[in-house]
């Protein structure tokens, strides 16, 4: 009989172990299959914060990058332009080398449309060393190949120094008769696109709705990478942070 029981509980033993160590590794693996979150480094925005993120798949590839901005950012914002560098997570996998959130106190040119508070959000694709070599010459004049412009996408006379030339979408509601909210712009130099730039009203965002929508493509790429596919801005009520994010991101070759 003892030595019945002692079998007994042993196999017991064996099964429990088994179940824990299964168990354990089912963990293990649903961990590893969720995405992952790399934040960058909290800087002051205005009255608020702000933080970047880069968020990438089971296997590592980027799914999105974007940042989050508290509420607080939005009030008593100052009656002149803003410049906010928003450090980005090192090796984030995606073409992005860095970003700046610049505040435009009155808007900025062409009259009537883009003439009103808002934030301009550049995700550049160049080093913040050749940024800073961007000046007004023939080199701004030097455009993309066609197969490398995004559907619908003309540029805009001139160009920025320190940043470059932007691109519009010209089927976008503000060049349509109506009044300008969000909408996302291209930016070039010499003959390559090097940033991204969602642009949204203040009056917009405090609003706090979201939406999300498509970021065109060109036919062809410049540089072999992940590639935005969609943007979007949202609210979370619980955080009472903003969300802005270039999303659907996808492997694009030359």
């Amino acid at each position: 009989m003892k030595k019945f029981q002692k079998k007994s509980f042993r196999g017991i033993y064996l099964i429990v172990a088994s179940v824990m160590f299964l168990t354990a590794c089912k963990e293990e693996s649903t961990t590893l299959d969720q995405p992952t979150t790399t934040l960058g480094e909290t800087v002051v925005l205005c009255h608020g914060k702000a933080q970047s993120f880069v968020i990438k798949d089971a296997n590592g590839n980027p799914e999105c990058i974007g940042f989050t901005f508290s509420e607080e950012a939005l009030t008593d914002l100052p009656d002149k332009d803003t410049e906010t560098p928003i450090p980005v997570p090192s090796d984030n996998g995606t073409l992005v080398d860095h970003m700046y959130v610049d505040y435009n106190a009155h808007g900025h040119k062409p009259a009537g449309i883009y003439d009103k508070p808002h934030f301009d959000i550049h995700f550049y694709m160049i080093s913040k060393e050749e940024q800073n070599k961007i000046v007004i010459g023939p080199e701004m004049e030097i455009l993309p190949s066609a197969e490398f412009v995004p559907t619908d996408y003309q540029p805009g006379p001139g160009g920025v120094p320190n940043m470059g030339k932007h691109w519009s979408d010209v089927t976008s509601k503000e060049f349509n008769g109506q009044p300008f909210d969000y909408t996302f712009i291209y930016g070039s130099y010499n003959g390559k696109f090097i940033f991204y730039e969602p642009m949204v009203t203040i009056a917009f965002l405090k609003l706090k709705q979201n939406f999300s929508a498509v970021v065109k493509q060109p036919a062809k790429v410049q540089r072999e990478g992940y590639y935005p596919t969609s943007y979007s801005v949202s609210y979370d009520a619980t955080k009472k942070i903003y969300i802005i994010k270039l999303e659907k991101l996808t492997l694009r070759h030359i």
